[in-house]
């Protein structure tokens, strides 16, 4: 016998119409982009402080959130190609840090391509565009993806928590007042 979780009002409703699906994707996307852009700013501060640069300028900063932006829309087209399919007969932790580590490889590799394009439009060297990444070094480039990594298990981890429970009821769990409404049921 399969466990089966059932919502409290016992399951999922019937088709969504379009503008029901495209409300949905922009909320996803809206998300997925606001928890990268706090990743992303974190990690300009963090290379300020870091390397104690007077020479940020505000632009940097808020580069961030074009940043969060691109790489939102990077993982929503991730998961609309199912990427991580093969991990879903595996335990939870199994699908949350396979793609974990996944998406983090594709964010990294997306990250590169973006500099190299970020230097060639500068006229400056694609060397210049690999030393701005983690120091131009296999251990700074390693730290950043670690980064990435350990930074998006807890985003997965909602994500696949919320496959297993209904959106609708992992998002009134954590965002209304009422935490009785959602009621989970072994079978």
């Amino acid at each position: 016998m399969q466990d089966k979780l059932k919502t409290a009002d016992g399951g999922a409703a019937g088709k969504k119409s379009l503008e029901e699906r495209a409300i949905e994707e922009l909320k996803k996307y809206a998300v997925i982009t606001l928890y990268l852009w706090v990743l992303f700013v974190l990690f300009a501060a963090y290379k300020r402080m870091l390397l104690q640069e007077n020479g940020i300028s505000l632009w940097n900063q808020s580069f961030a959130i074009v940043n969060a932006l691109i790489f939102g829309k990077v993982v929503l087209i991730g998961q609309a190609l199912d990427l991580g399919k093969g991990l879903r007969e595996r335990a939870l932790i199994w699908v949350v840090l396979g793609k974990s580590f996944l998406f983090t490889v594709v964010l990294l590799l997306f990250h590169v391509v973006e500099e190299a394009i970020r230097a060639w439009f500068k006229d400056l060297p694609l060397s210049s565009a690999v030393s701005d990444f983690g120091g131009g070094t296999w251990l700074g480039l390693l730290t950043y993806g670690a980064i990435f990594f350990v930074a998006l298990i807890p985003f997965f981890a909602f994500q696949e928590a919320a496959e297993v429970v209904g959106h609708d009821a992992i998002w009134d769990l954590f965002f209304t007042r009422d935490r009785k409404s959602l009621k989970l049921v072994r079978e």
